[in-house]
């Protein structure tokens, strides 16, 4: 062994295992800080250094495989289950596993110069919400589904469509218009307008997208939001809907059923949005079992994002299924 491969050792273990700094390391040599740091790129390159970075989220690769197959699904993502501790006023568990997760996945398949539509529901907002974004050039943010505010920050569209172009560094598209408005009439007169007409000929356009899967409850967004109320539920799970995506609702098999209340729904069609290329469901919780088999099927998201427990929930219903 040389005395250069001893040297470079030396230095690098200084600076990996003692963790002194390269001005340190220098004084202590005898050498210039840019020799420390040649020296340490160097040892990296001859091999001496070997750097792990490992990643808190664990795939369970059988799990996203079976779902990929079973679904026709282009991507499934499924989180091993984990343990974290967010901190004070920070989602914890699989909120934050999730939401980290899959906004990791959207920045590696948004080129610059791409366009990503976004919805609204407590799984987005954990989405755009997450420390992991990282401005990409010249890219634009638009909303696919109205929402005008109100004080519940995972429900309010505009917030979030700009929480995540800033998070890009990107133009964004609003949709300035209620989701759910009184009659077809309102409906009609504000997809007159210039504004609105413009975001949503901006969302088809969209290269991938980010929504939540609503199931047909009481925790549903559109309920919190206010859109939907008790009756509107019942009639909604009469006609055999078991979920909804942007408004689109759909039934287990797959069908996307055309009900009253999307005649005053202002957001993207849904065949608008099954030809948007990558279509990201963010959804987790045994409630959204049955709503994200439906929303696969249906093709109203091609990439799913989920936990262990919601993945195995699902293949299990699958597998009754095939037994009937």
């Amino acid at each position: 062994m040389g005395d250069r491969v001893l040297l470079l050792s030396e230095v690098a273990r200084l600076y990996y295992v003692e963790d002194l700094t390269q001005a340190a390391i220098a004084r202590r040599m005898g050498v210039s800080r840019s020799n420390v740091s040649r020296m340490l790129k160097e040892a990296r390159k001859r091999g001496l250094v070997e750097i792990r970075v490992r990643s808190p989220f664990r795939m369970v690769d059988k799990l996203q495989n079976a779902l990929k197959e079973s679904l026709n699904l282009q991507d499934c993502l499924v989180l091993a289950h984990m343990e974290y501790d967010g901190g004070e006023n920070e989602p914890s568990g699989y909120e934050y596993g999730i939401g980290a997760l899959a906004a990791q996945y959207l920045q590696d398949n948004l080129a610059e110069g791409g366009t990503i539509g976004v919805g609204w529901s407590n799984a987005v907002y954990r989405v755009v919400t997450s420390k992991r974004w990282r401005p990409r050039k010249d890219v634009t943010v638009v909303q696919l589904m109205g929402s005008i505010g109100g004080t519940i920050p995972e429900l309010n569209g505009v917030h979030i469509a700009a929480q995540l172009a800033s998070a890009l560094g990107a133009k964004v598209h609003y949709l300035h218009a209620p989701m759910v408005v009184a009659d077809t009439g309102v409906r009609n007169g504000l997809l007159r307008d210039q504004h609105i007409r413009r975001t949503l000929e901006m969302a088809r356009r969209a290269d991938i997208m980010v929504v939540g899967i609503g199931a047909i409850n009481r925790d549903s967004g559109q309920y919190r939001a206010g859109y939907l109320n008790d009756a509107d539920l019942e009639y909604i799970r009469g006609n055999g809907v078991v979920g909804d995506v942007c408004g689109a609702y759909f039934s287990l098999g797959g069908e996307v059923l055309h009900l009253e209340m999307n005649d005053r729904t202002v957001a993207l069609d849904p065949e608008s949005v099954k030809g948007i290329p990558i279509r990201v469901g963010v959804s987790w919780g045994e409630k959204k079992v049955v709503p994200n088999i439906g929303a696969a099927r249906a093709g109203l998201i091609n990439v799913l994002i989920t936990d262990e427990e919601t993945a195995s929930g699902m293949l299990r219903f699958l597998e009754r299924e095939e037994r009937v």
